[in-house]
């Protein structure tokens, strides 16, 4: 099964314009791959996120408004993608719970 975890700045759009809402960069991030119930996988998530926001966020100027929209982006999409990773990190957890067979004969 392919999982992936796709996240937005759309606080950003919501601050710009209504209308920039539906116009708000997204990534997607694959997470099949991961294992999220041990830090080490938590941590290359993390990553994969960080470098997504970096790419997504990416302002090709150099000016000091270009500067703080790409930091405004990088904090939306960051703030939009927390929930997500608690979501995933808690899911993977209960997953890994009810695959556990209980020996209930002691």
């Amino acid at each position: 099964m392919k999982k992936t975890f796709v996240f937005a700045a759309a606080a950003l759009a919501a601050i710009a314009t209504p209308a920039a809402a539906k116009d708000a960069p997204d990534a997607t991030v694959a997470i099949g791959d991961l294992d999220l119930t041990t830090q080490a996988d938590q941590k290359k998530l993390e990553d994969r996120i960080d470098n997504a926001v970096r790419r997504m966020c990416r302002v090709d100027a150099f000016d000091l408004q270009a500067r703080k929209l790409e930091r405004s982006c990088r904090l939306a999409a960051q703030a939009n993608a927390a929930p997500q990773i608690e979501l995933a990190i808690a899911s993977a957890r209960e997953e890994r719970f009810a695959a556990v067979e209980l020996d209930v004969q002691g």
